[in-house]
């Protein structure tokens, strides 16, 4: 991962990403990709999955996951995709992810992650539920995140740190859309800010 920089006693700097540890959140920056149809929501910076992700986040994905684990965050605790377009309702430590950008006439902008992508057909975002920390995986190559440059996604792969959980968003290939009421350009200038949950306490027996 990149380099730690403390900037006060509970928040860090690696590379463009802040952690503040005890509001158990991250900022990143980038931007909007100029993109057709989408099956991610973020990629890693120059990660090539840039061609169907709404998103390009300034960070790698090694750094980023590292970040996510000094917000508290367990892979341990997740049901990670087993293949891609998996279609399994999947588990993790849950997250709510918000993007912020100025649009046209200087507001700022800032929605749930969740309306950045659109089903043109079904004329619906995805599900409003909190995202999950997957953690992606390793294989023979390193780790998976950063092969396949995918960071936060929604079509259920194992490469991704973070998923949604419906299978509602898998498949029907082209019909996902960064949401056009939002008008979005490509790049524009956004920050993505993750942050930690508190879990659901457990139902009396």
């Amino acid at each position: 991962p990149a380099p730690v920089e403390r900037l006060g006693p509970d928040t860090l700097r690696m590379g463009a990403v802040v952690v503040d540890t005890a509001k158990r959140r991250l900022t990143v920056p980038r931007h909007v990709n100029d993109v057709p149809v989408l099956e991610f929501v973020a990629n890693t910076k120059d990660g090539w999955k840039a061609y169907e992700s709404a998103l390009t986040l300034e960070t790698d994905g090694i750094t980023i996951n590292t970040a996510l684990v000094l917000i508290g965050l367990d892979p341990a605790n997740a049901s990670a995709p087993k293949y891609h377009f998996d279609s399994a309702t999947l588990k993790g430590d849950p997250l709510d992810i918000s993007v912020e950008w100025k649009d046209a006439a200087g507001r700022q902008r800032r929605v749930p992650a969740r309306e950045l992508v659109y089903n043109v057909s079904a004329k619906q975002s995805l599900p409003d539920e909190p995202w999950v920390y997957i953690g992606s995986g390793f294989n023979e190559g390193g780790y998976l995140a950063d092969q396949m440059g995918v960071i936060i996604s929604f079509a259920h792969t194992p490469a991704a740190i973070i998923e949604h959980p419906s299978p509602m968003g898998i498949g029907n290939y082209g019909a996902w859309r960064v949401n056009p009421a939002l008008h979005l350009k490509g790049g524009t200038p956004i920050t993505v800010t993750i942050t930690a949950l508190k879990k659901a306490a457990p139902k009396p027996r």
